[in-house]
């Protein structure tokens, strides 16, 4: 009996391992904090990326939203940075296809260190 507590022990172990991985929470950001740069060159060099928006996801392929302007685009990228806790934006991108009147854009949100 005293065999099988080890092998059960270490299991319940491996089990409570990701939950030490977590990330601690982020303190609230305004997102007129929220810094947004086209390019990784002109960012911090260091940061922590959190989330990729509107790329690499399955939902796009059932379409991506869509802006009226690119300021409206980086107002809501603001927005959706400081709710995931990020205070930046890098590779923020816009693209205006030519038979649409709207903007598509996406970019990465990241913690800058």
């Amino acid at each position: 009996m005293a065999r099988f507590i080890s092998p059960i022990f270490f299991l319940a172990s491996l089990c409570l391992l990701p939950a030490c991985a977590t990330r601690a929470p982020a303190a609230p950001v305004n997102p007129e904090q929220v810094a947004i740069h086209e390019s990784v060159t002109s960012a911090p060099p260091r940061y922590e990326t959190i989330k990729r928006l509107w790329v690499g996801s399955w939902r796009t392929v059932f379409g991506a939203p869509s802006y009226a302007s690119r300021e409206e685009a980086m107002e809501n990228f603001r927005r959706h940075a400081a709710d995931l806790g990020g205070n930046g934006v890098i590779n923020f991108g816009c693209y205006h296809p030519i038979d649409s009147e709207r903007y598509y854009c996406n970019g990465t949100v990241v913690r800058f260190l």
